[in-house]
Order: C-alpha cells, then structure tokens, then sequence
C-alpha cells in the first residue's frame, strides 16, 4: 500500500503543533492553530478541511515570498500577476483560448509545459481545465503574460491528477495567452 506523504503531513502535523507553540508573533513559516479556533466546530472532517486550507495558504504565501512575486489574490484564493500588458482582446465564457505555459510545484519542480506538451487549448467556462485557469484568462488580454498560483481547490483538488500532481497541490503557472476566438 503506498501512503501519501502530503496527506498524512496534514492529518498528524495539525494533531502535534500545538504542543511546540510560539511565545513571539515572529512569522516563522509555521502554521499555529488555538485551541479556541479547535474547539469552533465538531465535526473532524471540517477542522481537518479547514486546517488543510490553513497550511496550503501559508505554503502559497511562503512560494510567493520566496520568488519574490507582487500577487493579488481573487476572492477565490487564485493569486495572479500581470507580468506584461496589451491592449488585446479579453477572453470571455465560451471563447477558445491557447496559451504558453508552465506549470511548477510550489517546490518548484516543474511538471507540465507547453514546450514538452504543447500549447494549451479550452474554451473558457465550457472545458474541463482547471478551475483556476478559467478564472485567471478572464483577468488578461490577447498577448499578455502572467503568473498564476492556483489553490489545489481551483486545480486538482484531493485527488491530483493522477499522474504528477499529488492530493491538495496548489500549482504555479507562467502563461502567455496567444489567442482568444
């Protein structure tokens, strides 16, 4: 039986970290969970949801950090950056889209990219790419590119994608969207 690692870090390190609690307010890259905030709600499948959203945000904070990206996130979670801008057409629902990409691992291992797999290729709101994807061409223009990273709920979720991306993996991508039909 093979054990996913990621999956077994969120469901025992949530259960030992508050026996190694902080005395200063100093970020440290570790998520502290209160027992106040434990004790909000009984049902262990929702603390166990909501902690994993906890951590995964902190994780994507630490990899935006690390690479020195300036993000807005969207009220969804996707966080995006600009990196080029044109005054080309706006995808819209229904529009076919290509796009350059690059898709990474928030340890920066990259496992898709348009060089190896070519270009990407969905209509907006009528396929089944990722939901982050969705949303994040709807924010550029023909011609621009960006930096996307994208919660594992707006990617491939609890199951991954069965190939390279593992259970909860939020995904960074480097895109350029090429064209808009």
């Amino acid at each position: 039986m093979k054990i996913d690692h990621r999956l077994l870090f969120f469901l025992v390190f949530p259960l030992i970290l508050p026996q190694y609690g902080c005395k200063d307010k100093t970020p440290t890259g570790i998520v502290q969970i209160s027992q106040h905030e434990t004790d909000e709600t009984h049902d262990p499948l929702i603390q166990t949801n909501a902690k994993i959203v906890q951590l995964e945000d902190e994780e994507i904070a630490l990899f935006i950090r690390r690479y020195g990206w300036d993000m807005e996130k969207t009220k969804s979670g996707l966080r995006y950056q600009i990196t080029k801008t044109t005054d080309g057409k706006r995808p819209v629902q229904g529009n076919e889209v290509s796009l350059k990409y690059t898709m990474l691992l928030l340890s920066g291992e990259t496992v898709y990219s348009s060089k190896e797999d070519g270009l990407m290729m969905f209509a907006v709101e009528k396929s089944d790419a990722i939901a982050g994807l969705h949303e994040a061409v709807q924010l550029m223009r023909k011609g621009e590119t960006a930096r996307l990273v994208i919660p594992s709920h707006l990617a491939y979720g609890a199951s991954g994608d069965a190939v390279r991306i593992g259970r909860y993996s939020p995904v960074a991508l480097i895109v350029e969207l090429i064209e808009v039909k």
